[in-house]
């Protein structure tokens, strides 16, 4: 799993067997599901999840977000198709998902 910071926000990608690990998921709807699956690369970057009331957003979208001094917010984006899809759905037929600022 990668990700880059494009015009729109954050781009998070991966790959063939990333793919196919997701296809083994018994439920990639859930909320579960995505932590567990993000937990690889939230370790070892500088993003981390984000509680939208941390930004004052009034949204139940996923929120991957990087922290400053005294773990305040510097940037955040928002995964705002949440109501009509999930992030896990996206990576796996398409193997990207777009995060928007």
């Amino acid at each position: 799993m990668d990700y880059q910071r494009n015009c729109k926000g954050l781009l998070i990608t991966i790959d063939e067997d990333e793919q196919q690990e997701l296809r083994d998921f018994d439920e990639i709807q859930s909320d579960q599901s995505m932590f567990e699956f993000f937990e690889p690369l939230i370790c070892n970057s500088e993003l981390d999840w984000v509680d939208p009331s941390e930004t004052g957003d009034l949204t139940s979208a996923p929120m991957l977000g990087i922290r400053g001094e005294n773990d305040t917010i510097v940037e955040r984006w928002a995964f705002m198709d949440y109501q009509i899809k999930s992030v896990l759905e996206d990576l796996l037929n398409e193997g990207v998902v777009q995060f928007v600022g």
